[in-house]
């Protein structure tokens, strides 16, 4: 026998259901109307008490919503796991983007934006075919700051990411980016690096560059001669020695993490380093760090 479908418990959290097959199997219309369900998707429905992950959303929208679509534009990057900030992300009332296979199969609802078709560059990606990835970032640098685009290339550029491609890989084929956007992109590709393990690093070695100060070593490696200890500097200047541990709300929350910052600090005083700490409070209002750290140099160079 079918199974029944009367109230929205009856539903499985994190499930897309077709409306059509929901009232075929019993559910009424005034319930797919409640509160306690949400419409991700033109005519399919989930309960609202549990979200259905983006990738199970993006693969409805490509098989059964619009066949043969691209998904593209912030959708493609926040699938990927690229950093981008919340007011883009599908989560936060950003419509979904893909680009259609025809041009008859263009629209733009509140919840969907289909695209143009375009002859790029596209990959399979967990099932779901992509637009690729510097594309994608192209598409989305109308949406995005500078600083952001050179977050999602550190990101792209690491070692953190599911997908990553080596920075001289993503320059070269930036170079090869024509259209709106493509400038932005290559612009945010000269200022990328390596071996960035998160966004604020990226936002605090974009300061400090805009302030006149050489590029930090990101994560450099720092080892205890005394002890096997061994730990990262989230951003160096080794000239100086002088480190910049951005402090997140996770270091105060987590204790582990707490413990080994206390730990990596203690370490870093015995042997001569100057510890500064930032967080996103300095990113928006730096004048109080930089003036630490033009100390922290003075001392350094007078040393």
């Amino acid at each position: 026998m079918a199974r029944r479908f009367r109230r929205p418990d009856d539903l499985m959290p994190g499930r897309l259901y077709s409306r059509p097959a929901l009232i075929d199997a019993g559910m009424h219309p005034r319930v797919l109307s409640s509160p306690a369900i949400v419409a991700p998707l033109p005519g399919y429905c989930a309960r609202a008490d549990a979200p259905v992950p983006l990738i199970a959303v993006a693969q409805v929208l490509q098989n059964e919503v619009r066949p043969g679509a691209v998904i593209s534009h912030t959708t493609a990057l926040e699938l990927l796991g690229l950093p981008l900030p919340q007011r883009c992300e599908w989560s936060a009332g950003e419509p979904l983007h893909c680009r259609a296979s025809s041009e008859r199969q263009r629209s733009v609802t509140s919840r969907i934006i289909v695209h143009a078709p375009r002859a790029s560059a596209a990959f399979r990606w967990k099932g779901i075919v992509l637009s690729h990835p510097l594309v994608a970032l192209q598409d989305s640098a109308q949406f995005l700051g500078d600083d952001d685009l050179v977050v999602c290339l550190d990101a792209l550029a690491g070692t953190k990411a599911e997908l990553t491609i080596p920075l001289p890989g993503i320059r070269a084929f930036s170079g090869q980016l024509r259209g709106r956007g493509a400038a932005s992109v290559r612009r945010a590709a000269e200022l990328a690096a390596e071996n960035v393990w998160s966004p604020m690093e990226t936002r605090t070695r974009l300061l400090l560059s805009r302030w006149g100060y050489p590029l930090p070593v990101a994560n450099l490696r720092i080892d205890d001669p005394d002890t096997t200890w061994f730990g990262f500097i989230d951003l160096a200047y080794p000239q100086w020695k002088i480190a910049i541990e951005y402090d997140s709300e996770g270091h105060r929350l987590d204790r582990r993490r707490w413990q080994k910052d206390l730990h990596k600090n203690e370490v870093l005083h015995g042997h001569g380093w100057t510890v500064l700490r930032i967080s996103i409070v300095d990113i928006a209002k730096p004048e109080a760090f930089l003036l630490r750290l033009a100390a922290a140099v003075s001392r350094a160079e007078a040393a």
